[in-house]
């Protein structure tokens, strides 16, 4: 499969939150979704605290991963690595993610605050305004083939300029492993998008449906407030 190069994501310059109208969809499990659909709950493999064995998203944004799981190549399947995420394991991110960059000399203040929130959202229970994965419709993913995973260029949350989603469209001249890890990306970013989801332009990994990260690129409104409980609503 050929897929054309990974154009830069529309911005909006608007200050104001996108409406949010909370649909009431339930969290629904995905290792039973689809069987080109796997989980591997990588925080709870990592063992934070709080984290779960499986990985859950909104019934809407679960039916829509599962279109595209089906469009894969034959021997292909999406590999889930997050999708809600508690209060807790966000906390638990955030202040990790928040030391590493104090070891690495970082001062507090708003210039840390602002490398902080490039690549791990502020951990609220505020239902209106929840970060991406606290609604459920936010999941972090890649794909693996006959293989084993595809290389996507850098592993999961290498919060580095390389795991910039068009990072590889940006060079000039790449090499053969270049060009491959560069292909692999299109591929992730076409069939989710097709599927409806946007991506988080900081990470290849990381797309969304129904958020309103998502509001503000399609210019929609959100469906999806959080959900600080996993039972919050009934799991089906």
């Amino acid at each position: 499969m050929t897929y054309p190069p990974i154009p830069h994501e529309p911005r909006s310059d608007s200050a104001l939150l996108p409406p949010l109208q909370e649909c009431g969809e339930p969290l629904v499990p995905l290792s039973t979704l689809s069987p080109r659909i796997s989980v591997y709950p990588a925080y709870y493999h990592q063992g934070y605290q709080g984290a779960l064995p499986e990985a859950y998203l909104r019934e809407g944004a679960a039916l829509r991963l599962a279109q595209a799981a089906g469009r894969l190549p034959d021997g292909y399947r999406l590999v889930v690595l997050d999708g809600w995420r508690s209060y807790r394991v966000q906390a638990s991110l955030y202040e990790r993610f928040k030391q590493s960059l104090i070891d690495q000399g970082w001062q507090e203040g708003e210039a840390l605050a602002r490398e902080l929130d490039k690549y791990v959202a502020s951990p609220t229970v505020n239902v209106h305004k929840p970060a991406p994965h606290l609604s459920g419709g936010a999941v972090d993913l890649t794909i693996a083939g006959p293989d084993g995973w595809l290389d996507m260029g850098t592993a999961f949350d290498d919060f580095s300029e390389r795991a910039a989603t068009r990072y590889y469209e940006c060079m000039a001249a790449p090499d053969e492993t270049e060009q491959r890890i560069r292909d692999n990306r299109r591929l992730l970013y076409h069939l989710m998008t097709e599927a409806g989801f946007v991506n988080y332009p900081k990470e290849w990994w990381h797309y969304e449906y129904g958020t309103l990260n998502w509001a503000r690129q399609t210019n929609g409104q959100a469906i999806y407030g959080g959900l600080v409980d996993l039972f919050q609503r009934k799991v089906q």
